[in-house]
């Protein structure tokens, strides 16, 4: 692993010590998890059907309506939740 050194305002640094002492966890565990946490959000899945799928169709044009339905044109049909 690679040591990463940051300041933060007190009042982060309390919050970041009251939930490492809440779970029972050390601080760089919770520092970890949040930055695990952003980074995934952020992720990119280079074969999501959107980045290949253009294009959908002729928005506008008579008995074509790629705005409304671009979900299902993208990942086909909606099942049943």
């Amino acid at each position: 692993m690679t040591l990463v050194q940051a300041q933060l305002p007190e009042s982060e640094y309390r919050l970041l010590r009251q939930r490492a002492s809440a779970r029972g966890e050390p601080m760089k565990e919770i520092v970890r998890q949040a930055i695990h946490a952003y980074l995934r959000d952020e992720a990119v899945d280079p074969a999501d059907p959107i980045f290949h799928a253009f294009p959908l169709g002729a928005s506008g044009r008579k008995g074509h309506d790629a705005a409304r339905k671009h979900d299902e044109l993208l990942y086909g049909p909606a099942r049943h939740r």
